[in-house]
């Protein structure tokens, strides 16, 4: 199982990866879930971790890529389900959301996820990335 938050806070595993979901306030004052990755500031995650998915036989498809000042943001779809991945590099933190919130989509989402931060806590232990 992915480590959750406060395992990692509680047990300060600064060496691993873990992701939140959290329903925070955007820019136009809606609420909306995002899952956003922990202990992970790279600034090319999008591309590991679409290469992760794409070896667990999702089909990842980058649609638009923006960077901003301080964000960049890709615009993806995974299995059909469009998404936005942002990363703001500081403090360096990525966060994922699917452009149609809708129960069944932060379902899907969040088992990508899990599947995406075993894979990436793996490699951290195989000593082939380190979490920063």
């Amino acid at each position: 199982m992915p480590i959750s938050r406060e395992v990692a806070e509680r047990e300060n595993l600064d060496y691993f990866i873990w992701y939140d979901k959290e329903y925070n306030e955007n820019d136009k004052g809606q609420f909306r879930y995002e899952f956003e990755l922990w202990n992970f500031g790279y600034e090319d995650a999008f591309n590991l971790c679409g290469t992760i998915w794409t070896i667990f036989g999702y089909d990842v498809v980058l649609l638009d890529f923006i960077d901003l000042v301080e964000t960049q943001l890709w615009h993806f779809s995974i299995n059909d389900m469009s998404c936005l991945w942002y990363f703001n590099d500081f403090p360096a933190y990525h966060y994922i959301i699917p452009l149609n919130e809708t129960q069944e989509n932060l379902n899907k989402l969040e088992d990508y996820m899990k599947i995406l931060v075993n894979e990436l806590n793996r490699i951290v232990i195989e000593k082939i990335i380190d979490p920063y």
